[in-house]
């Protein structure tokens, strides 16, 4: 009885810290700004059909954000969002641009191809 009691907490202990990760590594939804250009851009290069070694990771500049990843072969993937809420997006691949419009639009149609 004491192996099955001692058997059952390490199971249960091993499942809660599992899913700690999970959740930790779980990206927002919504929310900031921030959140929302680097969604916009993640959408618009998965639809492009772009081969995406490292996301675009968005840091704040004083016109807006500026988001930096890498394709497979190793080609620079640059964003940026200037200006305020609909923030004007531009992403380009490796120099060639491949998207201008504004990530409210990118997220509205995301979500109206979802429903």
């Amino acid at each position: 009885m004491k192996r099955l009691v001692m058997g059952t907490a390490v199971s249960l202990a091993a499942v809660a810290l599992t899913a700690c990760s999970q959740v930790a590594s779980l990206t927002p939804v919504g929310g900031s700004s921030l959140t929302s250009v680097r969604n916009a851009a993640n959408d618009v290069l998965v639809q492009q059909q772009v081969p995406i070694l490292v996301a675009p990771q968005c840091t704040a500049v004083d016109t807006g954000f500026t988001c930096v990843g890498s394709t497979v072969d190793g080609a620079e993937i640059l964003v940026t969002a200037e200006g305020t809420t609909p923030f004007a997006l531009s992403i380009s691949v490796g120099g060639s641009v491949i998207f201008e419009g504004n990530a409210t639009d990118v997220l509205e149609s995301a979500v109206q191809e979802a429903s």
